[in-house]
């Protein structure tokens, strides 16, 4: 028995012959894609309508009727027989395949809630799930697929998608600044949120139904080693973003999600240098308006937090906060480059997805400004890690 491998060779891939066809390859990546996009889908449109009560939402499965979460932790349960295999993710929604998915789309309690995202009436948007369903099926149990079904899964994600991908967009990426004289109420309230540690900036969704609260912290340096002037090293204070969600759980009841950024650090005079991470609470504009008020309490906590666990850890280098910690940080001097270039390494200042982290939570994830996440995104929500090579926006 001779398994042969794919090999990288110049200018792309080559396949072995025995390999089976590639309309199988193409046809696992669409529905790969199509079913974590619904997924991603029903978890924003739920968590949006039913807050920390989403996963509450009941589901029929296995011709039994019960809800995300329990359905969710049998199958967790199951998947622990051989958790030494791939890996564990405790999002509930990632436990959900596409005939459930689409059962809770169309069910007569849900329905009214994404009718806004399809072009098409119950029955067709069904229809073609369904559709796309029993061709899953037969890749999923190794039955032979025909050319056909390719394009039928192609056709069909585009009509069910047509609106949901824009939804998506929108939700996804923030890249309007709310303009300083915006008469919202919650506007107001948060605005004047900040402290010297902890700067706050506000954008929108082009159709300013999605807001993005942006919290800069400006890491501290508790530590400088220039002893060899081309390799120094830095020890630094970092958030663990995921501990937001842990330590205040009311920002979790509210927040669509949670993201994070490291801005790439700058060297400044004397080999001081600049580092920053940014955290970013993703909510719908509607929930600003009704919680503002409790969601501004929850910040002001963790600023009170923040500084306190930051004035800890400098007063006391081994310290640690339940929020702040430390974490080393080291450059290099390219002098190949011209002008000479700095180059960081700067992995630990991030906080990675792990599998017991709120499902709120989704890391360090760069969304493109582009239209085409569906096909092309790298990342996904509750993954810990990439599934592809990144593609520029612009390639």
């Amino acid at each position: 028995m001779e398994w042969k491998q794919a090999s990288t060779v110049e200018g792309g891939i080559s396949i072995p012959l025995r390999w089976i066809y590639l309309m199988y390859y193409e046809a696992f990546n669409l529905l790969f894609r199509i079913e974590n996009a619904l997924r991603i889908f029903v978890y924003i449109v739920l968590k949006n309508e039913l807050r920390d009560k989403w996963a509450g939402a009941q589901v029929t499965a296995d011709g039994e009727q019960g809800t995300i979460a329990s359905l969710a932790k049998r199958r967790m349960g199951q998947a622990k027989t051989f958790g030494y295999l791939g890996h564990t993710i405790d999002c509930p929604i990632m436990h959900l395949n596409s005939g459930e998915l689409t059962r809770l789309i169309v069910s007569e309690a849900y329905w009214k809630l994404f009718k806004p995202y399809f072009f098409g009436s119950k029955e067709i948007i069904k229809s073609k799930l369904d559709e796309i369903g029993s061709i899953r099926n037969s890749l999923a149990h190794f039955r032979p697929i025909r050319a056909d079904d390719v394009d039928v899964i192609k056709q069909n994600s585009k009509h069910v998608l047509l609106g949901i991908e824009p939804f998506l967009n929108q939700v996804l990426l923030q890249s309007d600044v709310i303009p300083t004289n915006t008469q919202d109420e919650w506007y107001k309230n948060l605005k004047t949120l900040g402290t010297d540690l902890c700067a706050f900036t506000f954008q929108q969704s082009t159709d300013e139904k999605w807001v993005s609260i942006s919290m800069v912290y400006a890491c501290p340096i508790i530590k400088k080693d220039t002893q060899w002037s081309e390799y120094p090293s830095y020890t630094v204070l970092t958030i663990k973003s995921s501990g937001v969600l842990t330590q205040c759980p009311e920002i979790a009841k509210d927040v669509c999600y949670l993201s994070e950024r490291i801005t790439y650090p700058k060297m400044l005079e004397d080999q001081d240098a600049e580092f920053k991470k940014t955290v970013s609470l993703v909510l719908s504009r509607s929930m600003l308006g009704s919680q503002h008020k409790n969601l501004k309490a929850s910040l002001e906590k963790l600023l009170l937090t923040i500084a306190k666990e930051t004035e800890l850890i400098q007063q006391d280098n081994l310290a640690r906060g339940e929020l702040i910690h430390s974490a080393a940080v080291n450059a290099s001097l390219r002098k190949k480059e011209e002008p000479c270039q700095w180059q960081w390494y700067y992995q630990k200042l991030h906080t990675p997805v792990e599998e017991n982290d709120p499902p709120e939570y989704w890391g360090n994830l760069n969304f493109y400004g582009w239209e085409d996440f569906v096909a092309a995104t790298d990342k996904y929500p509750w993954m810990p890690e990439s599934v592809c090579v990144a593609e520029p926006p612009f390639f």
